[in-house]
């Protein structure tokens, strides 16, 4: 545990206590309405960049990161699909395919597979490593599918031309299609996703290191960030020397009750 805090501090210290992340403009019909909680319908049918169909909620059989996108976008979404392709190149501590997927869901209905097909390469490239392409697949649908997911997260948007106005966030959806943490803005920290992904687990993500952060940091809604919860850290520190201490006082005292 001594080995351990120092790594732990650097830890705290690489997070911005602040959120540092925009967020776009709501109106009347554009916002985000958080929906934690709340599991998504599982009669969403949507078609992969090579046309296959692929129910959502079947697909999300382990911790899912999902970012709502039209992708012949020119602005935020290449930029925020660009951001997160390198953060999730950076992530050592979970894996894709093994601890989670991430889905890139357009919702312009007009776009389709040969869209997703032509987009997608670049955004494996962007990971800077290799990434199983069946771990991020590029989804398209109908508008009534795609409302589904939309409207079930609280994630709004409307057409403006050829273009959109909408939230920039993603979604991280645990196995089974539960809700469980929204992050917002363009770029990602590998430490929050890792931390998004691991929350989501529930705990069923093996890796020690992924069961440290989770009893380490905590999620602030107000901050909308993950925090070093250090009165955790500092407790359990003061409960393990105390019985470090007693568990010493025990074995020396039947050391010199031996010597007599």
């Amino acid at each position: 545990m001594r080995r351990l805090l120092p790594v732990l501090f650097l830890l705290a210290a690489a997070v911005d206590p602040a959120p540092a992340h925009e967020t776009t403009a709501t109106s009347a019909n554009i916002s985000l309405d958080e929906k934690l909680g709340v599991v998504i319908p599982a009669d969403i049918s949507l078609k992969d960049e090579n046309g296959r169909p692929v129910n959502l909620r079947d697909l999300v059989d382990r911790p899912t990161i999902v970012a709502p996108v039209y992708l012949h976008c020119s602005h935020v979404c290449p930029l925020l699909l660009t951001n997160l392709a390198e953060a999730l190149g950076k992530m050592d501590i979970v894996q894709p395919g093994r601890d989670f997927r991430v889905v890139a869901l357009s919702f312009d209905e007009q776009e389709g597979p040969e869209t997703a097909r032509e987009k997608k390469p670049n955004y494996l490239a962007a990971v800077g490593r290799p990434f199983p392409a069946d771990s991020w697949p590029f989804l398209t649908g109908d508008n009534g599918n795609i409302r589904k997911f939309t409207d079930a997260v609280g994630f709004t948007f409307q057409r403006d031309g050829e273009d959109f106005s909408h939230p920039v966030v993603v979604i991280v959806l645990a196995p089974g299609g539960k809700v469980t943490r929204y992050l917002y803005g363009t770029s990602f920290l590998p430490f929050e996703l890792t931390m998004a992904v691991t929350e989501a687990a529930a705990g069923k993500i093996g890796s020690p290191a992924a069961r440290v952060l989770n009893y380490c940091f905590s999620y602030d809604p107000l901050k909308k960030s993950y925090v070093f919860n250090i009165l955790k850290v500092v407790g359990t520190v003061m409960i393990l020397t105390v019985v470090s201490f007693f568990l010493y006082l025990v074995a020396t005292t039947k050391k010199k009750n031996n010597a007599v």
